[in-house]
């Protein structure tokens, strides 16, 4: 075996780097999945591996149980390396694993809160983080902000690699879109030509700032009335958001679809005019290179790492961290601006060509992966 992975089996970057490798290295590439299987039918020539769910997480996300079976599995298979992704759970299995070489892929959250929790916790959490850090002979992050805070933690390596998460050009592509997705609007809602269409299309999770957009789509929309705004996705807000847009007046403008699945964004992405992504954490962004994909401006908040993934005043536009009023204020700068619009969608394509485009990082890291495969 040349690669065998252990990553959150139901995660699309987790989907994304196997079936990548796959294609190459048919029936040369596993994975065990953690914390949930993947749904059917989703790899191909790829050896899957009974998934560990674990029961208990409160302190540790491994047992005793699952290391051993993991042993044996790399024992049975002998992978050129073994990559782990996600580094509070799968990068302790690789660890305790004791197999080398080791490259460990941490995504955001597993370095950047779980360490820095509060109380016993997070003590026992960051312990077990910068464990899993520490054993791997090569880390590999996702952006420049996720790099810096992992040297944080183990300030005696070297700094992380870079591998972004990449974006497909040939999927995300406006000219292959024959029918942008159909939403479910109000009555009263702006429609046709003249509605100008926000999109938001994340986990209805208070990280990424859902309420914080709607409060801008009501400061936006008392000047410039043609604006509405989609929310796609699910989450533990969404009866709360619900309620928001009733009492901010804007129900009749907002529509919530559920999720979009990853293989429906491309045509979600075509049916918006502007992508905001407020958020109040976010580690990368990658729906928003998508979104720069598909000729789309992008409003994003200025902190953490998404400023990595714009050209301010290029491919779209800054706001102010948790301030709605600066939100509506970059809103209304687009919408009333379609040639801005159009120019900041064009080049944003051409940015992600440039900087994020899926093969070319798949086949930086092939190269890389296959550097310490051969050195061993």
């Amino acid at each position: 075996m040349r690669i065998l992975f252990i990553a959150p089996g139901n995660n699309v970057h987790t989907w994304k780097w196997v079936n990548w490798f796959g294609n190459k290295y048919p029936d040369e590439i596993g994975l065990i999945p953690y914390l949930a299987p993947p749904p059917d039918n989703q790899f191909e020539r790829v050896r899957i591996f009974k998934p560990h769910i674990p029961l208990f997480r409160i302190l540790s996300p491994i047992s005793w149980k699952e290391i051993g079976r993991i042993r044996k599995i790399v024992h049975e298979t002998k992978p050129g390396l073994l990559h782990a992704m996600w580094a509070y759970g799968s990068g302790l299995y690789a660890a305790r694993s004791g197999f080398h070489p080791f490259l460990l892929s941490p995504w955001g959250s597993d370095v950047t809160v779980y360490p820095n929790r509060a109380g016993l916790k997070g003590r026992i959490q960051r312990n077990l983080v910068i464990e899993a850090l520490s054993e791997a002979d090569e880390i590999a992050a996702t952006s420049r902000f996720l790099s810096e805070a992992i040297s944080a933690l183990i300030p005696e390596k070297k700094a992380p690699l870079i591998f972004p998460y990449g974006v497909d050009t040939s999927v995300f592509d406006p000219r292959k879109i024959i029918s942008p997705l159909e939403f479910k609007w109000h009555e009263n809602a702006p429609v046709g030509d003249d509605a100008v269409t926000i999109g938001f299309f994340k986990s209805l999770e208070p990280t990424y700032g859902p309420d914080i957009l709607l409060n801008a789509i009501a400061i936006a929309s008392r000047k410039e009335l043609r604006i509405r705004c989609v929310m796609g996705g699910r989450g533990t807000m969404l009866h709360a958001l619900i309620k928001l847009a009733k009492n901010l007046e804007i129900a009749d403008r907002v529509c919530f679809p559920g999720l979009i699945n990853h293989s429906d964004m491309p045509s979600a992405l075509a049916a918006i005019d502007i992508f905001a992504m407020p958020s109040r954490y976010e580690v990368f962004g990658v729906v928003a290179l998508e979104s720069s994909a598909m000729e789309k401006p992008v409003i994003v908040a200025e902190k953490w790492g998404m400023p990595e993934v714009i050209e301010n005043g290029v491919t779209g536009l800054f706001c102010e961290p948790e301030n709605p009023g600066s939100l509506a204020e970059k809103i209304l700068a687009l919408a009333e601006n379609p040639d801005l619009r159009k120019s900041m969608g064009e080049s944003g394509r051409k940015f992600v060509q440039r900087k994020f485009e899926f093969e070319k990082i798949m086949s930086d890291a092939d190269e890389f992966c296959t550097g310490l495969i051969e050195a061993g």
